[in-house]
């Protein structure tokens, strides 16, 4: 009997840790920066420079969500544009999948996290560099299942308005 209750008020104090560690920042969005109309970016490379292979494809799903960033500004270059585009790459510097149960469990472990470094060239010459460092940990975002899915948009959005803001 001792041991059932036991189970039960672990099992009470790790639900309450975990809904108490979350939290939702209400933030203020900052407005776009001007980009002129005929600005055109083309993503030339996404590469993995942690030299580690994982269980999902890091370039593809990066490569995914820089096109899906740049669609929604409208600045994706298509082969039907006119202008020059200026040049996007991309390194993933550190990446860790993170794991849902250790993070509810231990809080400062099974983070979720992504390190990217990218440059826009223009000619072979960098016009803008940018770094962004993503984490889903228990008091990032909380609970939240795929982690490893959601980084990647999140990252990406990072990264392009970075960039945007230092041309």
């Amino acid at each position: 009997m001792k041991k059932i209750i036991y189970c039960l008020v672990f099992s009470l104090v790790v639900a309450m840790l975990g809904g108490c560690g979350t939290t939702h920042k209400e933030t203020a969005l900052e407005p776009m920066p001007q980009v002129p109309r005929n600005i055109r970016i083309k993503i030339a490379d996404v590469s993995n420079d942690t030299r580690k292979i994982y269980d999902v494809d890091v370039i593809g799903m990066m490569w995914s969500a820089l096109d899906d960033s740049l669609k929604k500004r409208q600045l994706l270059w298509t082969p039907e544009s006119t202008e020059r585009p200026l040049l996007l790459e991309v390194h993933v510097v550190q990446y860790e999948e993170g794991n849902i149960v250790l993070r509810s469990l231990l809080p400062l472990w099974g983070k979720t996290l992504l390190v990217l470094k990218g440059d826009l060239k223009k000619g072979g010459q960098v016009i803008a560099s940018a770094e962004t460092r993503r984490v889903i940990s228990l008091t990032e975002r909380g609970m939240t299942w795929a982690a490893w899915s959601k980084i990647f948009p999140l990252s990406a959005e990072d990264m392009v308005s970075q960039l945007l803001k230092k041309m």
